[in-house]
């Protein structure tokens, strides 16, 4: 499970719970879909994804994977071309790195350029999924209502955009773990 040191902190000295017995999975595999179009060139951009959960009775939801496209990488001579994208647990103002807590997956295309030829595009998983999924693939725990797409470029000359598609299912989370899931998710 991939969970930052910090989430793993509450769980485990604070609250004393086994992660993988703190959640019961009540659904099958089920996918979310979010896309966004950039407010504007080299401009960080955040759009919201509603998740429909019952938090009276503490459910989440497990993401297993998390796809992304985007844009075509653009070809500029002597520069290089970046497009960062992510999907969190909470709004950002700015693309964040691995370390973050709430950081579901993170993926970064770059193309250096030269004078007349170009290397790349490169594109880097921080964070995320690659190859196929499998259910025991876990990427982290969603407890409130919402996830955050966004996007920023750096030397574009265009608004980029970004879809993604993540690979969820509902869990049933116990009260101890739920609070500190939601606790955590709303502190940051």
């Amino acid at each position: 499970m991939r969970l930052s040191a910090e989430m793993r902190f509450i769980f485990c000295t604070t609250i004393g719970l086994d992660m993988a017995k703190s959640y019961k999975i009540t659904s099958d595999p089920f996918y979310v879909n979010g896309s966004l179009t950039m407010t504007g060139v080299d401009t960080y951009s955040e759009g919201e994804i509603s998740l429909p959960l019952d938090s009276l009775n503490q459910e989440g939801v497990l993401v297993h994977a998390i796809y992304f496209t985007s844009s075509r990488p653009e070809l500029i001579p002597a520069a290089q071309f970046r497009q960062l994208m992510q999907v969190t647990t909470t709004t950002k103002g700015q693309i964040v790195n691995a370390n973050d807590a709430n950081l579901l997956a993170r993926r970064e295309i770059s193309v250096a350029g030269g004078v007349a030829e170009f290397s790349g595009p490169h594109v880097i998983d921080l964070v995320g999924s690659e190859g196929p999924y499998q259910e025991a693939d876990n990427l982290g725990i969603v407890a409130t209502d919402n996830i955050f797409v966004a996007m920023d470029t750096e030397n574009a000359t265009a608004v980029g955009n970004v879809e993604f598609r993540a690979v969820m299912s509902r869990i049933k989370i116990q009260p101890a773990a739920y609070a500190a899931l939601v606790t955590n998710e709303l502190s940051s």
